[in-house]
């Protein structure tokens, strides 16, 4: 699958982006920090709601559905100190302290035989991010925190992005939210959890700095989105190939995305894009047009021009990987003229 077209700019008025990259921050494992985006569906922790059920433990946040027996999204703080030695948990556990009156309460045996139809139990907060101590690492297997994810997801290209985001707490920290969406009515072989079609994970990065994460989160935050076909067959392993905007998720699954955010803010995070090409500004001299194309790092991008916006005639220049510098030559034979990159 290829990522759908995204605009960089369009000449004749450029348009540039920076970021500034700090050391990042360590916090403390807390209920407090999970939900830090806001609660995109209005869960509550009301026994009597079965479909939205609000679960807030040290580790995440929880919107745990009785219908499908799995959450529609878990929250999450990450930083790097969130990240240790401590061992995975050889087991997993029901969560009792779901309301007796759910019927879901999942055990593991519930699911019995996804392998001979090559699904997991994926985990939406990983293991990985809770490994500061056993007690933490053991609270991410409550089989609350769990949905059937299909076994070369789970195992390739879902793994491939919690990696990533790991590795960015180096620089951020994380605020990540995910969920399965797309509900039909297949389910694992026990009947107890339904199979989503797609999977779904988006994250705001945070530099640095002094004060509370929501007072660092401005309009030029990073934000990553990506929604993968929750498949067993025919998946990219590379996360990239399945990046979108938020808004896009909110489209599949009726959430609200940021709404612990300034509505300017949340607007404008919502309709991000990760890796989408960017211009630097543009300068004409010696008959020569030249701008840098900036996106993901060795990404290929094709640069594309039109002299005509509504005729949706686009000409392929040159393609090479970001970033790169683009040079159009004998620029004074144009009266005017448009460009614009995408992924290649």
């Amino acid at each position: 699958m290829k990522l759908s077209l995204r605009l960089a700019g369009l000449f004749a008025a450029g348009m540039f982006f920076a970021t500034a990259f700090l050391p990042s921050a360590k916090a403390t494992i807390d209920a407090s920090l999970q939900m830090q985006l806001g609660n995109p569906s209005g869960a509550i922790a009301d026994t009597n709601n079965h479909d939205h059920y609000l679960i807030q433990r040290t580790v995440e946040a929880i919107d745990y559905s009785d219908r499908l027996g799995e959450p529609v999204w878990a929250s999450w703080n990450l930083t790097t100190g969130d990240v240790g030695s401590a061992p995975r948990s050889t087991s997993y556990y029901q969560d009792t302290n779901l309301p007796p009156n759910f019927t879901n309460r999942l055990v593991t045996a519930d699911y019995n035989g996804v392998g001979n139809i090559d699904f997991n139990r994926g985990h939406l907060c990983p293991s990985e991010d809770r490994t500061d101590n056993t007690n933490d690492n053991k609270l991410v297997f409550f089989m609350s925190n769990i949905m059937p994810q299909s076994g070369p997801n789970n195992q390739g290209v879902w793994n491939n992005f919690e990696g990533y985001c790991r590795s960015l707490t180096n620089i951020y920290e994380l605020l990540i939210i995910c969920g399965p969406s797309g509900f039909g009515t297949n389910t694992i072989p026990s009947g107890k959890a339904y199979i989503a079609s797609n999977v779904w994970k988006v994250v705001v990065c945070i530099p640095a700095g002094n004060g509370t994460n929501l007072s660092r989160i401005t309009a030029t935050n990073r934000v990553i989105a990506i929604s993968i076909p929750n498949v067993t067959n025919g998946l990219s392993s590379d996360w990239h190939t399945y990046v979108c905007s938020p808004q896009k998720i909110e489209q599949d699954t009726g959430f609200t995305f940021f709404t612990a955010l300034p509505a300017d803010v949340a607007a404008t995070l919502r309709v991000k894009v990760d890796g989408a090409p960017s211009f630097s500004m543009p300068a004409f001299t010696n008959n020569q047009f030249r701008f840098t194309v900036n996106g993901w790092a060795g990404t290929n991008y094709v640069v594309q021009a039109t002299t005509n916006l509504t005729a949706n005639n686009w000409i392929s220049l040159t393609t090479n990987a970001a970033p790169f510098p683009f040079i159009q030559s004998n620029a004074n034979s144009f009266g005017q003229r448009f460009y614009r990159a995408k992924i290649q």
